[in-house]
């Protein structure tokens, strides 16, 4: 199969082995991918990516960078068959899917992060057949690929007591950060601030009912716009962290109220600091996100599907395999674009306009 491979930091486009779905398997051939942030952290700091994952024992996110690394893992596609014992939409079947497999040793891996399960970036992905779901006809397959990041947000909202009332704070407002606010708001919780130095995704959390939406290159502070529109309220704040720079878990740490709850979902790739002491005296709270209730991912597909997300909005530029290095670049400069999606059949080297 044709697929860009990661090599030395860069993609080379060529060919592939097309994956083969083993017991329990799906094949799927992809229709669209997404850039995840992980994705941008993985390539520019695979050591300490790769680190990570072998000091905290997760199996999930460990592959051989000497080898060709296939990545992706918001995809969307059609099936187009199954491996042995395995049942699920028939061939043909617009979905999606929770980017899991299980390898020959029954391991969990997750696909676009394993040499053996090649992602989105490549024409062919092989994926637990049980992980896959139909994508409804009232949704463009391509913009389906927005469910997984999305439902980051959802999910992790879902683990908290946010609810009506709630005074909450998101950091960072990429796709996930915008599934965080559009989640908060669905719970009720207000004011919601939404907090990004990009113009373009203050404008998009706005679009999607954000209370308010903060720069803080301008020097404002997220925390307390939000504790200000508040007043005396009997809810502690929620603070959801999308962004994995160094400093921001500390920073919050500082600047929240008492009995707030952090969810900490930008992964930081270096060592940080933190002043613990300052968070016990204030008893806050402060929840490490990864996995969320996975009941979540199938009800974001839903909430794409009847347009309560117009996804659409969401997705500012389009590429080829051969555009991988571009898109990269470019949303390493959050003022350019919110998503950008890997279609397979586009040609070119370069990033284009949604659509074209």
């Amino acid at each position: 199969m044709r697929a860009a491979a990661l090599a030395a930091g860069r993609f080379a486009v060529g060919e592939q082995p097309d994956p083969v779905p083993g017991p329990g398997q799906a094949l799927v051939a992809t229709e669209a991918c997404g850039i995840c942030g992980s994705d941008l952290s993985a390539v520019a700091h695979t050591a300490e990516f790769l680190r990570a994952s072998r000091d905290s024992g997760t199996t999930g996110f460990l592959f051989d960078p000497a080898r060709p690394l296939v990545m992706g893992h918001e995809f969307s596609g059609r099936v187009l068959g199954y491996g042995p014992g395995a049942r699920g939409p028939a061939p043909g079947t617009g979905v999606v899917a929770l980017p899991w497999a299980l390898d020959a040793g029954g391991v969990v891996r997750t696909v676009g992060y394993s040499n053996a399960f090649p992602g989105g970036f490549g024409e062919r992905i092989v994926v637990q057949a049980e992980a896959l779901l139909p994508v409804p006809d009232s949704l463009d397959l391509a913009l389906a690929a927005l469910t997984e990041p999305l439902a980051v947000g959802f999910g992790n909202i879902a683990r908290t007591e946010a609810g009506p009332g709630t005074p909450a704070v998101v950091v960072g407002c990429g796709p996930v950060g915008l599934g965080a606010v559009a989640a908060l708001l669905e719970r009720g919780a207000g004011p919601v601030v939404a907090s990004d130095p990009s113009a373009l995704r203050r404008a998009a959390a706005a679009r999607l009912g954000a209370h308010a939406v903060v720069d803080p290159s301008g020097g404002e502070d997220p925390v307390a716009h939000c504790a200000a529109l508040a007043g005396p309220r009997p809810r502690p704040m929620v603070v959801v962290n999308c962004v994995g720079l160094p400093g921001m878990l500390n920073r919050l740490l500082h600047t929240v109220p008492r009995g707030a709850e952090i969810l900490q979902i930008g992964g930081v790739m270096t060592d940080d600091v933190i002043r613990p002491v300052v968070g016990i005296y204030k008893d806050v709270t402060v929840r490490m996100c990864l996995t969320y209730p996975p009941r979540e991912f199938g009800a974001t597909l839903d909430r794409l599907a009847d347009g309560r997300i117009d996804a659409a909005a969401l997705v500012t530029g389009e590429a080829g395999f051969g555009g991988l290095d571009e898109a990269f670049a470019s949303l390493r400069r959050p003022e350019r674009h919110i998503k950008v999606l890997i279609r397979p059949g586009l040609p070119g080297a370069g990033l284009l306009p949604p659509g074209v």
